[in-house]
């Protein structure tokens, strides 16, 4: 694509966002399972930008789970802070992690609402749940605040006790506190500690899988390219990112917790930035909060079974 059209598409998406920002598109009723996996499965095939998008696209850059759960946006530090679902229930399910735990809460307060579940939301932006060290690009240095958080939520969960504890975050592309790759070994071990503590807590742990990030960013690409949608899909996966799923699925195993891939309900062996009429990414690396929230039947499915008897 070139500078000019680039620069042309930022500026008409950023007059659409600015224009639909105080109208929010309503979240989508889930799908069942069977819907999403047809969808899925055809999706590969879109060529045209269905005219019906959910959301539009000028809407899209903004459909993220802080535009429908504003006290989302800049983190959530505290377990009171970002609770959902059914408030008043004795049964929490936490979800910790960085944006990319953020991003499945439209639909884990559904399922909440759903199983009547307390769900709380701990996340801090670029703090992977992993107990390694990362980059800050804003300071130019280590990213003390994560390591911090981290180490403050650990003990907060165990306060809490949560009767499942969910742990995910962005897997590719992500920098250590060098600015360099982090190797896959320190990854695997770094998540393999986190678990080991919640464990270690006596507390019902699981690993939710990060999704294939694309090539470009979604509705920049959709906007350039309306009638070539697959232009702006990517490989399952995409060997263009260096990723940390492998390191998950390991460390999951070697601790002994369930691993949740939700790669099946957005991808065949491609990527699509559009599934049936639903914009799937807001951007190359975040589930818009449309189809997250059109996937929490398939939450429900998959998390029910691991919690609690009552």
């Amino acid at each position: 694509m070139g500078q000019g059209r680039l620069a042309s598409v930022l500026a008409s998406l950023v007059v659409g966002v600015a224009g639909t920002a105080a109208r929010t598109t309503p979240l989508p009723q889930p799908g069942t399972p069977r819907q999403v996996a047809s969808l899925v499965a055809a999706s590969s095939r879109i060529e045209r930008l269905p005219r019906n998008l959910v959301p539009p696209l000028p809407a899209l850059p903004a459909d993220n789970a802080a535009t429908y759960y504003p006290g989302t946006w800049h983190g959530c530090s505290s377990v009171t802070q970002c609770v959902y679902g059914d408030r008043a229930s004795a049964t929490t399910v936490l979800l910790l992690g960085d944006s990319h735990a953020a991003m499945w809460l439209p639909a884990l307060a559904w399922v909440g609402h759903h199983l009547t579940l307390r769900v709380v939301l701990l996340w801090y932006p670029g703090c992977p749940a992993a107990d390694v060290e990362v980059w800050d690009p804003t300071t130019r240095s280590a990213n003390i605040g994560c390591t911090a958080f981290r180490a403050s939520a650990l003990k907060a969960i165990a306060r809490v006790a949560p009767a499942l504890v969910l742990t995910t975050n962005r897997t590719a592309n992500v920098l250590g506190a060098d600015d360099r790759s982090i190797p896959n070994a320190v990854w695997q071990q770094g998540l393999e500690a986190t678990l080991a503590t919640l464990l270690a807590d006596k507390l019902r742990v699981a690993v939710i899988g990060d999704v294939t990030m694309l090539s470009s960013d979604a509705p920049v690409c959709l906007a350039a390219y309306p009638r070539a949608v697959q232009r702006c899909s990517s490989p399952n996966p995409n060997p263009a990112k260096r990723t940390h799923r492998a390191d998950e699925v390991a460390a999951a195993k070697a601790e002994g917790v369930p691993y949740l891939d939700p790669q099946p309900w957005l991808c065949t062996r491609t990527c699509s930035p559009v599934v049936g009429r639903y914009a799937v990414m807001n951007d190359a690396q975040h589930v818009s909060a449309t189809y997250a929230a059109y996937l929490s039947v398939e939450w429900e499915d998959v998390l029910k079974p691991l919690l609690p008897a009552t």
